[in-house]
This record gives C-alpha cells, structure tokens and sequence, in this order.
C-alpha cells in the first residue's frame, strides 16, 4: 500500500514538473516576437502632385508602401506604376487638423454630413486604383472625433480595406476605433523626414531599427523629399544584411493578427 502511495505521489510531481516545464516554455515563446527576421514597414505619404517624385519613390527597392492624395495629376498613373512595380498603394485622405491648413481635393472634414463623408471617401477612393487601405493626411482634428472616425471604419468595413494611423495626434481615436469595427490597423511609429537633412533621416530611420528589434515590426513613414529618396535608395538593400526584412503594410497585419497582444503605436508629429 506503501509503494502504491508512492509511485502515486511520484506520477503527481512529475505531471507538476512537465506542466511547469511547459509553462516556462510558453511564456519564453511569447515573450520573445515571432515573426523574424524583425520587420520594416516604410510609407510614403503625400504622393501624386509631383509626378517625378512620385516615380523616384515607385522606383525605390523591395517593398515599400505608397499612400497617394486624392485627385492629384499623378494619382492614377503613381498607382499603376507601383503596383507594377509590386508596390502596396493605399489612399491618403486628407483630414481637417488642428491648424487650419486646407485639405484640397478629397477633404474630409467634422462639419460634413454621414453622405456627404461617405461620397467624398467613395470618390477619393476611385481616383486611386488598386488602393489597399488607406491613411489620414494631416487630420489631427479629425482623427480626434469619434462619430467621423465611425463612418470612416463602416466604409473601409464594406470594402474590406486596412487603415492607417498616421498619428498626428495624441488625441487620436481612429485605430481604437477600428478596433472597435474589426478593422486591420497599423500605427505609424516614427516619422523620418521632421528634419529632412541626411543626419536626422538616418538617425530616425535607426529608431525604426531598434523598434523592428524590439517589438518585430517598426512602422515608419516617409515623404519624398529628396535627402529621404536619396538615403532610402542607398539603405533599403542593406537591410537584408542587417538582420531586417522590409514588408508591406498587408503583410504586416497579417503578423499582428497572428499576436493580438502586439501594441504598434507610435508618438505625435512634434
């Protein structure tokens, strides 16, 4: 009876120990990112008025996300040309903020009716072919009003588009509320050209590095000045190198549906 008290006894602490082996061994996975080689996500904003700019960026190496301005010259072409280029376009929908500054073709603003909001995105959205989601340009007043943000998520619901939070607000509410609509979302974490001179680019564009590093994924927007296009031409191939993988916005929300615990934020533009 003795020796049955004990080989129960043992069978019991060795289940313990497995179950605590295995536990070890799952918070150790999950501490650690698993999509690897840790992740670039670069976006150019502000594309289509400038068609030679536009093209420097389609013609920028490995995969690199473009986010064109509605009813600009160049939007339709940029367009075609990045996504033969296998480029990911999204729309850049300008957004009212915080200073006033005009919107131009496409605006959305807080003081439109729910149609007229949906009409002007609808319209935006088809001068902009092949667009895969899309961002807010400025928008740091919009961005902070809960009931446009609603209507903006319904819409990219319907038509099975991801959104952008290009953070240009503390204050912003749009990818809570994305969230909210079980919309695909990624938030820029560092803008690179603040400062565009050669120095800043390449220390912010570092920051993105520690960040893909750290947390497997770094989300970085861009604009097509020239020192930027200039340092991405040169950087974007040593990347591969480097330990980093550059990847399209698509293809990282398909990593972060894969860890719902993963948090992509980012700070304001200063």
């Amino acid at each position: 009876m003795r020796c049955s008290r004990l080989r129960r006894d043992l069978h019991r602490h060795t289940l313990l120990l497995l179950a605590a082996l295995a536990l070890g061994s799952a918070v150790q996975a999950d501490s650690v990112p698993r999509f690897r080689p840790a992740t670039v996500v670069l976006i150019i904003d502000d594309l289509g008025h400038h068609l030679a700019q536009g093209l420097r960026a389609v013609e920028l190496p490995g995969k690199v996300t473009l986010a064109i301005l509605p009813h600009t010259p160049g939007a339709r072409l940029l367009a075609e040309r990045a996504t033969a280029a296998g480029k990911e376009v999204i729309l850049h929908a300008p957004m009212s903020n915080v200073h006033h500054k005009p919107l131009g073709p496409g605006g959305l603003t807080d003081d439109m009716t729910e149609q007229d909001f949906r009409e002007t995105l609808s319209l935006s959205l088809r001068s902009t072919p092949h667009a895969r989601g899309v961002s807010n340009h400025m928008g740091s007043y919009l961005t902070g009003q809960r009931e446009p943000m609603v209507w903006l998520m319904q819409e990219l619901g319907q038509r099975g588009l991801y959104f952008v939070d290009s953070r240009t607000s503390s204050n912003t509410v749009a990818a809570s509320t994305a969230a909210e609509f079980q919309i695909p979302t990624l938030s820029r974490q560092v803008f690179l050209d603040n400062i565009p001179s050669p120095d800043a680019i390449a220390s912010r564009f570092e920051e993105v590095l520690e960040l893909a590093s750290r947390m497997g994924i770094g989300v970085a927007i861009g604009h097509p000045y020239d020192p930027t296009l200039e340092y991405l031409q040169k950087t974007l191939p040593t990347l591969s190198a480097r330990g980093y993988r550059l990847a399209l916005v698509s293809e990282a929300l398909v990593f972060k549906a894969r860890q719902p615990g993963v948090r992509l934020g980012g700070m304001p533009a200063n």
